[in-house]
């Protein structure tokens, strides 16, 4: 065998033992070094589910359970019927039974459509606009006034919020809820979920006409939306 031939065999044989060597220092890091756990994210549910509504979701209870000791906690998400409310410690996310109030925004574009077509065609801007006005309303309303929160935990679909009433004590000692006086202002209309009232001597179908009744004469009164609503 020639010396070329020689250093050319020693040559491929040290390529070949680096490479085993290398080989066996990368094979023991990899078993050494502990595996990267990768994030995961969350999916909420899209024009529902906020960000911060985590947890684990409270039992359905059979009655109603009363609060007379909430606060409303301002949000920029708060709504006139979707209101963030401390209860002791914690804090929720509640949706009114009973109403559908005027959107603030234009985070859910159909249903701000829905509502122009339904108070009297008119547009857009004149249901978010005055759905800012209801909203400002009801945190006026519950910054200033006392008020308790009755709920049966009882879920809006997909999400970790909960319907529920908002009750106010009248001078006169008589209670109001706020689906009253979002319908009387014109500032919401009869929709969404209803429930019988806890400790209420009216039955669903009776409350229902009052109801549809405060709707009217805020109509005919021309009160909230229904004044910025074009005469046909």
């Amino acid at each position: 065998m020639s010396l070329r031939d020689t250093l050319l065999n020693l040559a491929i044989t040290a390529v070949l033992v680096l490479i085993v060597v290398l080989g066996g220092i990368l094979l023991k890091e990899s078993r050494s070094a502990p595996a990267r756990a990768m994030p995961v994210k969350v999916a909420g549910v899209p024009g529902e589910t906020l960000p911060d509504e985590g947890g684990a979701p409270n039992p359905v209870e059979e009655k109603f359970l009363i609060f007379p000791k909430a606060s409303l906690v301002e949000s920029r998400a708060n709504e006139a019927d979707t209101l963030r409310i401390r209860i002791g410690n914690d804090e929720y996310i509640f949706v009114l039974y009973f109403v559908d109030a005027l959107e603030a925004t234009m985070t859910h574009p159909q249903r701000v459509a829905e509502q122009a077509r339904y108070f009297g065609h008119t547009t857009e801007k004149v249901i978010t606009s005055t759905g800012e006005e209801a909203a400002a309303y009801v945190t006026e309303l519950l910054k200033t006034r006392p008020f308790e929160v009755l709920t049966r935990w009882e879920r809006v679909p997909n999400t970790l919020r909960y319907y529920a009433l908002i009750r106010f004590l009248r001078e006169d000692g008589h209670r109001v809820y706020l689906m009253d006086l979002l319908l009387r202002k014109g500032y919401a209309r009869l929709d969404g979920v209803d429930t019988a009232l806890p400790g209420d001597s009216r039955d669903l179908p009776t409350y229902l006409a009052e109801l549809m009744a405060l709707g009217r004469r805020a109509r005919e009164e021309k009160e909230g939306v229904w004044e910025k609503v074009a005469a046909p």
